[in-house]
């Protein structure tokens, strides 16, 4: 009786304590100290009272977490609370499909929960939708994104600007809109970090280097004060070397890297990989040393990266014990780390060839949206080196691979052509459309991971 009369008390007094009683502060406290298991704890108990808040916060736990299974844990959690009202679960949903939905399907049950608590009146909806109409176009061909950033404008949302400056991005109409873009950005650039970016789109287009440089100073005088974070700096530095950059700074991305290592872990792992692609930077050894810094302090993508050097060999000796050592640390969030492991064994780095190994990493990367392990899995069964010959595999994993945009694909079919039969393509192309429906439904369900790895045609 008294256990059930602070339960009642916690829900009448918002959970403020009762005995050794779960509640949400304590739970979240929990959290923030970085006992992460204790809060889940606490909150599993409470959920399992029916509380919504509860199973909001279990799905910010999982969301936290930032890999494939946690992401999909949180849904459900935010679907079960959904389904009791929680608007705050709804906006959630919402937000979670529309930035990371992996396929259309996702990205439409999004866009449904962001235009259903718009419509109640959740003004946090707003730009999200904006950006999934505007980065999706053919998916939501009337969404009308120009009106909902005029909405947002009229309302006097700031984050309107930046989305007017990035439709003008997106729709092509850069060039004549560089004026406008630079008016809606200069005042509000350290309010929003991305106007950094469309700033030096501008100038470097129009080659303005003073311009250039001066902003340069502009967003390091920001991250000095604190006015933007160290992420704001980091996006801004990467952006400046990257393939979309009107002119690449190569240096200018370094210095801003040194300025926010070794503090921020991913600018470690990145500057690491613009030395690799730019050795004149640094010498060898400072990557791996950064890399492995970047890895001892938990960030994932150095280990990919140690990966991928030690696999290539190009800045450090080949070694493939250490790099399907780094693989398997990271296989789960990256399904190409799935693709090194799978090439490793495909290719017999170790010393055989081991072509059943290879197929399980190869499929478990192809089957996670991963399409150059599906031209690896057509040539595999093209070439049959220790197993046999399969044609119809080898077809329509090669239709798969050109699906997903690997133009060497069409190379290998054409090559495969003469020496396979109509009725053979014909059996191929029926199975490659059953495996593309199985991986649409599977990604809809969120049920991507290392086990599924089962041989496609059974």
């Amino acid at each position: 009786m008294i256990r059930v009369a602070c339960i009642v008390g916690l829900f009448s007094l918002g959970l403020s304590g009762c005995g050794n009683l779960p509640d949400i502060e304590r739970a979240e406290k929990a959290a923030a100290a970085g006992n992460v298991e204790d809060a889940r704890s606490q909150l599993e108990e409470l959920a399992r009272f029916g509380l919504a808040d509860a199973k909001v916060e279990l799905g910010d736990l999982y969301a936290d977490q930032d890999t494939p299974a946690a992401r999909q844990k949180a849904l459900e959690w935010y679907q079960k609370a959904a389904e009791q009202g929680s608007d705050r679960a709804s906006i959630r949903i919402g937000k979670m499909n529309a930035r990371e939905g992996d396929t259309p399907e996702q990205r439409a049950n999004g866009a449904r929960y962001l235009r259903r608590a718009l419509a109640e009146g959740d003004k946090t909806a707003l730009i999200p939708l904006i950006n999934l109409y505007m980065n999706f176009p053919k998916e939501f061909p009337n969404g009308k994104p120009v009106e909902l950033i005029k909405q947002a404008r009229a309302a006097g949302d700031p984050k309107g600007d930046i989305a007017l400056a990035r439709y003008y991005v997106l729709s092509g109409q850069f060039e004549n809109r560089t004026d406008e873009i630079e008016s809606l950005c200069v005042p509000i650039a350290e309010a929003q970090p991305e106007c950094f970016q469309l700033l030096a789109r501008v100038y470097l287009a129009e080659g303005r280097n003073e311009d250039f440089e001066t902003l340069v100073g502009r967003a390091r005088q920001a991250w000095e004060q604190g006015t933007i974070e160290d992420r704001d700096l980091y996006l801004f530095a990467r952006w400046l070397s990257d393939d979309e950059s009107p002119q690449k700074q190569v240096a200018t991305t370094n210095e801003l890297y040194l300025m926010l290592t070794p503090g921020y872990v991913p600018a470690l792992t990145a500057r690491a990989k613009l030395i690799m692609e730019n050795n004149y930077l640094a010498e060898p050894e400072v990557v791996i040393q950064m890399l492995q810094q970047a890895r001892d302090n938990g960030d994932l993508k150095a280990s990919l990266s140690l990966a991928r050097a030690y696999e290539r060999g190009r800045i450090v000796p080949a070694d493939p014990e250490k790099a399907v050592r780094y693989a398997m640390e990271v296989r789960e969030k990256y399904p190409s780390a799935e693709y090194l492991l799978g090439r490793i064994y495909k290719r017999g780095y170790l010393g055989e060839p081991d072509p059943e190994k290879a197929k399980h990493h190869l499929l478990t990367a192809a089957r996670r949206g991963f399409p150059k392990a599906d031209y690896a899995l057509a040539e595999l069964y093209w070439e049959a080196k220790g197993i046999e010959v399969n044609r119809l595999y080898a077809w329509s994993f090669a239709q798969l691979a050109l699906d997903g945009g690997v133009e060497r694909a069409r190379e290998l079919m054409v090559e495969m052509v003469l020496s396979v039969p109509e009725h053979t393509r014909m059996k191929a192309k029926a199975l490659y459309k059953q495996e593309r429906a199985a991986r649409r439904q599977m990604i809809a369900k969120g049920a991507f991971g290392p086990a599924q790895t089962t041989e496609q045609g059974g």
